[in-house]
């Protein structure tokens, strides 16, 4: 979804685009609020597309916000100050701008909504 909009809108499965993205083992649906807020705010679903081979390696992101809420499956991820979580369908979790962290598995059907401040941000490889 691409075309800018300076009102509602709906962003219909049917019309769903999944494109590759940062991680090649996931892949993202733009749910159109990166255009529709000029960047300052981005929302996608990110799927799994191929198993999980292990760790994904330690990186942050330089953002303001960034909140998950799993769809589907299961997640076990890795935080600089909590240690290591199980997320399941239904559960939510909050990043701060700049944690250090990692995703260590994730089950075939992984499908999570993302909601990021800004749209755009690097991604730091934080390796151990």
């Amino acid at each position: 979804m691409s075309k800018k909009t300076t009102g509602a809108f709906a962003a219909h499965i049917k019309d769903a685009d999944w494109e590759e993205g940062l991680r090649p083992y996931f892949l993202y649906r733009d749910l159109g609020i990166n255009t529709a807020t000029d960047g300052k705010v981005l929302a996608h679903v990110i799927r799994a597309n191929q198993s999980c081979d292990g760790p994904m390696g330690y990186h942050s992101h330089a953002l303001d916000f960034q909140m998950n809420y799993l769809l589907k499956g299961w997640a076990r991820l890795d935080f600089e100050d909590i240690g290591e979580i199980r997320v399941e369908a239904g559960d939510a979790w909050y990043q701060p701008p700049g944690i250090k962290h990692e995703v260590l598995e994730y089950s075939d059907d992984f499908e999570v909504i993302e909601i990021t401040m800004p749209a755009e941000f690097p991604t730091q490889d934080e390796s151990r």
